[in-house]
């Protein structure tokens, strides 16, 4: 009984601590802690939430729903985790579509990247092209996780989008999430190639590597140099062409006398040059 009691004054001073600054860092760590804590009781807190007529406290409650899990540990003493009542969390995640607040929609949808259902499909294909910009990032973000042909058509879509944020993702899920290789998502990563955010031309290089397209042999002698990005080490690792090698030399004699040398861009850059056809240094 005294730990029943005490956990359910953790749970509600957690969700205090989220509703009171809501969305602000001590929020979000406060809404983590509770993704972790999963249990009769926490579920039955997101169900209250959940009908609430406060629009944060409904919005809590999805944030809770699309991640919550039950913590464990194993034998090395890490921590790890399970995921908890995934059918009940998703039920609690589909009627969050339906809110009038923008604010829960967007919290519900986010859950559906992470508990995918394929009644949310729909619902999430008309979210697509929604005015609000946060609602259509979390829509590119949950569309990675559903491979059906509606979902690729509205990622080609969504790769266009003017917001940075949206237009990366989508281009990271059609990609690199998305096995679907057809000519329409090759020639949206080609575009996206010189999309003036790297991250997004970077994802659309990334895309275009994992399906072996040649016409990545011309773009990667442009940019790789000492000064590149690991996006291009990494397709230049996947492409694994010859021609490629004597640019990625060139970098490691360029850059192997500065420090740092163990870190990941390093590490990337010694994989390319091998599965292109040197030697590891």
């Amino acid at each position: 009984m005294k730990k029943t009691v005490v956990k359910q004054a953790s749970l509600k001073s957690l969700a205090a601590s989220a509703l009171q600054a809501w969305e602000s860092e001590t929020s979000w760590k406060a809404i983590r802690a509770l993704q972790m804590l999963g249990s009769p009781d926490n579920l039955a807190m997101a169900r209250r939430f959940a009908a609430s007529k406060n629009a944060h406290k409904r919005a809590l409650a999805m944030y809770i729903a699309s991640q919550l899990r039950r913590e464990r540990y194993s034998i090395s003493a890490l921590t790890q985790s399970d995921e908890y009542a995934v059918e009940e969390t998703q039920a609690l995640l589909l009627t969050g579509l339906k809110d009038p607040v923008t604010n829960v929609v967007t919290a519900a949808i986010s859950g559906f990247a992470h508990r995918p259902h394929p009644s949310a499909l729909p619902a999430l294909l008309a979210f697509a092209t929604h005015a609000d910009a946060d609602i259509r990032f979390q829509v590119a973000f949950a569309l990675a996780q559903y491979h059906e042909d509606a979902s690729v058509e509205a990622l080609l879509v969504l790769a266009t989008d003017p917001d940075d944020d949206t237009r990366d993702w989508a281009t990271f899920a059609l990609g690199c999430m998305h096995e679907a290789d057809t000519a329409e998502i090759r020639e949206r990563l080609w575009q996206n190639l010189g999309d003036s955010n790297e991250n997004v031309s970077g994802e659309a290089l990334a895309g275009l590597a994992s399906r072996k397209d040649e016409r990545l042999i011309a773009v990667l002698l442009e940019r790789l140099n000492e000064d590149c990005m690991v996006f291009e080490l990494e397709a230049a690792d996947m492409m694994a062409h010859p021609l490629l090698l004597a640019p990625l030399n060139a970098i490691r004699n360029a850059v192997s006398r500065k420090e740092d040398s163990n870190s990941y861009w390093h590490n990337r850059l010694d994989d390319a040059i091998a599965a292109c056809g040197g030697s590891k240094k």
